[in-house]
């Protein structure tokens, strides 16, 4: 039963119980039909029905599409077979009760009120058949033995079911019990996370929005079931209601970036990603946003963007480098000035832009001054890529991290033989 396709476990929990169910049922038949002298045609039968049957029904099981509904047919079958032999019997009071208890409370267990219906249905019908077939007769004695073994038959199977039921309850119980503590760790990232994290149905709006929203929209405006995406900036509205509503056709994920007007006026600039929740049937329940709010940063990349444009505009050469002398940025009138493109001394040492006009000691003496002071100006001669020579007004300047190390010198100078340098110094 384990090779192959897997197994339902509610199709290995079925098949033990009806092989061991019938094996006891085969037993009291067995000792009543023995009582009773029946012939070789009913003892083949009882052994076909009680010993073969339960193995067929899960080679059936096994092959069939839905395993579960394999079996809740069986159930069905299990009733109109027990009601055949109920009427061959003669409808024996005690083997009835057992053989009817039996299929009718699996029918229950299984199926609900619905299974007990059809189980009943099915009984009926095999009353019916069993009739035909063998005609009426009543003969509803049994002896002590057998009604024992029928008493104590359905008692050890009512508290075999009791005990299953027991199990399962137990099992979903810590089942529910993990769900809980899965759904507390969940609530508490959601809760303490500094993302803007919602829930909001196919309709847009809100199931769930995490505390962090409440620092730019009031509880009124995060009430569930209010339009989650009111709140949108109007120019951005459109385009975000058509991402959401790809997300809701496709049920694939996306991400889209858009302004919160927010409750106190203000705009916040967010990044989101959208994930649906779908549910066994592939349709899309609810829809999760995961939001970050990029304000800062973008404010920050624009004041970026406008100090490296000023950077680059500047009449005077700029070359920043780290604290260990590496270049790492020019500017354009660094271009214009020396004749060196930003490519070729990116990354190299600062010392080769050096001339050897003025001695090393020259530049350990600024480079000390700089560590010491913060600064140093003064003119100095340089040699251009051309190999021509100029004289240059020079500020060097450190940057300093939050401990006060070095982490960066910047150097700003210009031709003092060139008309600009001359009314910068006249200035």
């Amino acid at each position: 039963m384990g090779e192959g396709r897997a197994v339902h476990r509610l199709v290995r929990i079925i098949y033990t119980v009806r092989v061991l169910g019938f094996a006891w049922c085969f037993c009291v038949v067995a000792v009543h039909a023995w009582e009773r002298s029946y012939g070789a045609l009913f003892w083949t039968l009882l052994v076909l029905q009680f010993f073969l049957y339960p193995h067929l029904l899960l080679v059936r099981t096994l092959r069939a599409r839905d395993q579960k509904a394999a079996e809740f047919q069986h159930l069905y079958s299990d009733a109109f077979c027990f009601a055949l032999w109920v009427v061959a019997l003669g409808f024996p009071t005690w083997i009835a009760y057992a053989l009817m208890f039996a299929s009718t409370v699996n029918a229950m267990l299984n199926r609900g009120l619905p299974g007990l219906m059809r189980a009943v249905v099915a009984s009926s019908l095999g009353l019916v058949a069993g009739i035909l077939l063998f005609g009426y007769h009543l003969w509803p004695a049994t002896s002590t033995l057998v009604t024992a073994m029928c008493f104590f038959g359905s008692l050890a199977y009512t508290v075999g079911v009791g005990f299953i039921l027991h199990r399962q309850t137990m099992r979903l119980a810590d089942s529910r019990r993990q769900l809980a503590k899965s759904e507390q760790r969940y609530r508490l990232i959601t809760e303490h996370a500094g993302d803007l994290i919602a829930l909001v149905d196919p309709q847009g709006r809100w199931v769930y929005a995490s505390p962090s929203y409440r620092r730019h929209l009031s509880e009124a405006e995060l009430e569930p079931g209010r339009d989650a995406f009111r709140f949108v900036h109007a120019e951005d509205a459109p385009r975000v209601r058509e991402a959401f509503a790809r997300v809701l056709q496709s049920g694939r994920s996306g991400a889209l970036a858009f302004r919160l007007a927010a409750g106190d006026g203000a705009e916040r600039r967010l990044e989101t990603s959208i994930q649906p929740v779908v549910n066994g049937g592939g349709r899309v329940e609810n829809v999760v946003l995961v939001s970050r709010d990029v304000t800062e940063e973008r404010r920050q990349r624009e004041r970026l963007e406008v100090a490296a444009h000023a950077l680059q505009e500047m009449a005077e050469a700029v070359v920043i480098s780290t604290a260990a002398h590496v270049v790492v940025s020019v500017n354009r009138a660094f271009t214009r000035i020396t004749g060196y493109g930003a490519e070729e001394v990116i990354g190299k040492p600062e010392s080769q832009l050096r001339s050897a006009l003025q001695p090393v000691s020259f530049y350990a003496d600024l480079f000390a001054e700089v560590e010491a002071s913060g600064r140093w100006a003064g003119t100095l001669w340089s040699r251009r890529k051309d190999g021509g020579l100029y004289r240059e007004w020079r500020h060097v300047s450190a940057v300093r991290d939050g401990e006060g190390r070095i982490t960066h010198y910047v150097s700003l100078f210009f031709d003092t033989g060139s008309p600009s340098a001359a009314a910068a110094l006249t200035a």
